[in-house]
């Protein structure tokens, strides 16, 4: 129940003050970095008392883990790995046309969805879905995943579109990859880093570029993203390159 007003609260508490001509007025009178990320900024307040309010309940020796804590060396080398995984679609990008982004563009919607909306959906979400709630694994990554694609659907479509108009490939695949990023998480070993450097490189390489621009087309740009996300999983989870030795079992138990 609280994991559901967090994300209910989460998600459409910004929607739903961005239909109101005034907020949008006031939010864009603030300088362009405040407009970028005082809504993930929300949503980051939102996870901490979410989260210090699970761990308050839970004994020691049960409390679960966000996967960010997982030591220096295992995070480093779990988020170059990631963001290693996504050069193909950067071999892609300079078949491409440049989408001529800047620094905000870059910075507020590669970087700041990368690490927030993965902490936000995998962590707290699907995280505490599967670690506290015990609910099954698949179950929590279909549900989390459905939730992290309708969140991508606007309130306040442009002129001509509507909301159940946008319920189409792009947020079906969008909730494929939220649920593959659970997947890899929980596969992970809850190591967050993970899923963060891919989301990160994934989100960079398709605003930087204009991927379906290159010889390959749409179909090219979606191949991009598969063979990024298979990269994950051969490296990560196939060949244990991130804890040689330890198999990458699924477990509801938490590190601790």
């Amino acid at each position: 129940m609280l994991l559901a007003l967090i994300a209910i609260v989460g998600i459409l508490t910004p929607k739903l003050l961005w239909m109101i001509e005034g907020y949008r007025e006031f939010i864009w009178s603030m300088p362009i970095d405040v407009q970028y990320i005082i809504h993930p900024l929300f949503r980051m307040v939102l996870t901490l008392i979410g989260w210090a309010v699970i761990i308050s309940m839970q004994e020691r020796s049960k409390r679960p883990t966000m996967g960010l804590c997982v030591g220096w060396v295992l995070g480093v080398k779990a988020f170059v790995l990631g963001f290693a995984c996504t050069l193909p679609m950067l071999v892609l990008g300079l078949m491409s046309e440049y989408s001529g982004s800047n620094r905000y563009d870059i910075m507020y919607k590669a970087i700041s969805p990368g690490v927030t909306e993965e902490i936000f959906y995998r962590a707290l979400l699907f995280g505490m879905l599967v670690q506290v709630a015990r609910v099954p694994l698949w179950p929590s990554a279909i549900v989390t995943g459905i939730v992290f694609g309708l969140a991508h659907v606007d309130l306040t479509p442009d002129e001509g579109q509507t909301i159940i108009g946008q319920l189409n490939l792009w947020i079906m695949l969008i909730v494929l990859g939220g649920v593959m990023y659970a997947w890899m998480y929980s596969a992970s070993r809850w190591n967050l880093w993970v899923v963060i450097a891919l989301h990160i490189g994934m989100n960079l390489w398709w605003g930087m570029f204009d991927l379906t621009s290159s010889p390959l087309g749409e179909f090219g740009a979606t191949l991009s993203r598969i063979v990024c996300v298979g990269l994950v999983v051969l490296f990560v989870f196939g060949l244990r390159v991130l804890e040689p030795g330890r198999k990458p079992t699924i477990t509801h138990d938490a590190k601790t």
